[in-house]
């Protein structure tokens, strides 16, 4: 590979979009100065640029990087990509650990498909490695037309607002950033060729098996046909769906510190596992109007899932999002609309095995552990 430039050498389009990134990451991420980040790098462009761009910032920022890469095994070129992205990481002066693991065999073993298996072991590795580390932070190589596909991902699936919005830049429950969320990907490919580094082409990203490639391929080059500066657009959006989401943590929060949710765990006879309650009372969510009490709800089912044992990727198949979000979402409007009508004694059956119980103007979430 040829000497990577510096940033002070780089054309002026491409030390923009660098530093462009450096405010990104300061402003949108908060990122300290002196951070520990672990790179996940798969040897495509887009985790390419993410190692380059990091790289090339690190000495201004005063980052610690580390890389890590995935041999999913699933194609006969995996090899080859996983010693690319080794190479890469060498090239910047990055330490670059390689694991290999066997997708088709937890995924059979799991019933769950290729490419949901392939995420989770890929993600509990980063977070494996970011441990044994001391990292700070996973940064991934996500840009703006990955934003605009994970909205309409989202779109189908049957999200709400403002989740509705896409994948957060910082999503400090799982440690990930996503430092070049805002980037076009065509600039960050032009400041690969500058720097002389290569990158390797998934031959399954042009496959028609995966929901995301078909909306890759069909529908999102139809609506930018449409609209030119769609992916800007969606970029926009986002922006909003933080504002929002930054404001009804805010007003859920205080609701919270004005009048706690109950928090109770029920051990069962006869070997039975265990029951989680998560109970909202009556003084909660009177006073709140629909749209806080929904998002109350989704609170809650956040927080009871997560705290539970029976909730892991690896433990047991997830139904399709499509049909548990659209099957939860239809089910809390119908339990808000019960609450609102002072019925009572009344049950909801959620995905995920949570029932949600109305009685005397509270609502219980129950889960076995």
């Amino acid at each position: 590979m040829n000497q990577i430039p510096s940033l002070q050498t780089l054309p002026r389009a491409s030390a923009l979009l660098c530093l462009e990134v450096e405010r990104f990451c300061l402003r949108q991420l908060a990122l300290q100065k002196g951070a520990s980040l672990v790179l996940a790098v798969s040897g495509g462009a887009d985790s390419t640029a993410l190692a380059l761009v990091l790289s090339l910032l690190a000495p201004r920022l005063d980052l610690r990087l580390s890389a890590l890469s995935v041999n999913h095994g699933l194609r006969p070129e995996a090899h080859a990509d996983a010693a690319h992205a080794h190479a890469v990481c060498q090239a910047l002066g990055m330490h670059c650990t390689l694991r290999t693991v066997d997708v088709k065999g937890f995924a059979a073993s799991r019933h769950m498909g290729e490419e949901e298996a392939g995420r989770a072991l890929r993600y509990a590795l980063l977070e494996e490695e970011r441990k044994s580390r001391n990292a700070h932070f996973i940064a991934l190589g996500h840009h703006r037309q990955d934003l605009s596909e994970d909205i309409f991902l989202r779109l189908v699936r049957g999200a709400g607002w403002p989740s509705l919005g896409g994948m957060p830049a910082r999503d400090d429950a799982r440690c990930l950033l996503r430092p070049l969320l805002t980037c076009d990907p065509d600039d960050l490919r032009q400041l690969l060729r500058h720097c002389g580094l290569g990158w390797c082409e998934d031959a399954s990203n042009q496959s028609m098996d995966y929901r995301r490639n078909r909306l890759r391929l069909q529908v999102l080059p139809l609506l930018r046909a449409e609209n030119p500066a769609l992916d800007r657009t969606l970029g926009h959006m986002w922006q909003l769906a933080n504002l929002d989401r930054e404001y009804w943590e805010k007003t859920l929060g205080d609701a919270l510190a004005a009048h706690p949710w109950q928090e109770t765990t029920t051990e069962r006879q006869d070997g039975l596992p265990s029951l989680a309650t998560l109970t909202l009372p009556r003084a909660l969510l009177r006073p709140l109007h629909p749209a806080a009490r929904l998002r109350l709800y989704m609170r809650a089912l956040q927080h009871l899932r997560s705290g539970s044992k029976a909730i892991s990727t690896t433990d047991a198949p997830a139904p399709p999002q499509s049909t548990s979000a659209q099957a939860r979402s239809s089910t809390l409007l119908a339990l808000d609309e019960a609450l609102t009508q002072g019925r009572g004694n009344t049950r909801f059956q959620l995905p995920g095995g949570i029932e949600a119980h109305l009685k005397g103007g509270s609502v219980s979430f129950i889960r076995a552990l």
